[in-house]
């Protein structure tokens, strides 16, 4: 199973199409799936949902309520074999119409955002990091990527750590 989700991914990272046999996964949330959409659209690219992250059990505005926070990927940028990765914060306390906090994380030769820390206040964004001596395919140092929510916008703080 290792083997072919890695074969899977390496796949899609060197710009070959997604099998056919990889189920949809599509949330309910018509606000997520549309924001996706419309940023891969934007871009001329493509969003592969099996390869998100997602944060839906912590607060980040200490407001008592649970935040969601998706990472995601489009590939493909306007028809390169490139990728960007980006993070749509779903504030509990904005209205059902109103936009989420979106702040780009990450692409090909950048970073890789892997793994998603939730705390009041602050996002860490586990990541791979691309080292001068990396391969495009394979970034190889660790790093974190931090952003702290000011009211209802997030900054990052300062360069990531490796």
């Amino acid at each position: 199973m290792f083997i072919e989700v890695a074969a899977t991914i390496s796949l899609l990272l060197l710009g070959v199409p997604k099998p056919a046999s990889v189920p949809g996964c599509q949330l309910a949330d018509k606000r997520v799936e549309s924001l996706i959409a419309r940023k891969a659209a934007e871009l001329h690219g493509i969003e592969y949902c099996q390869y998100r992250l997602y944060n839906t059990m912590d607060d980040l505005e200490g407001d008592g309520a649970n935040d969601f926070v998706v990472v995601f990927t489009v590939e493909g940028p306007n028809g390169s074999n490139g990728y960007k990765s980006f993070m749509a914060v779903f504030l509990s306390s904005r209205k059902p119409n109103e936009a989420p906090v979106i702040v780009p994380v990450g692409g090909k030769g950048e970073r890789d955002p892997i793994k998603i820390h939730v705390q009041k206040g602050k996002i860490n964004l586990e990541t791979m990091e691309y080292l001068p001596s990396d391969a495009l395919c394979c970034p190889s140092g660790r790093g974190t990527l931090v952003f702290h929510l000011i009211g209802k916008e997030l900054r990052a703080a300062g360069k990531p750590s490796e």
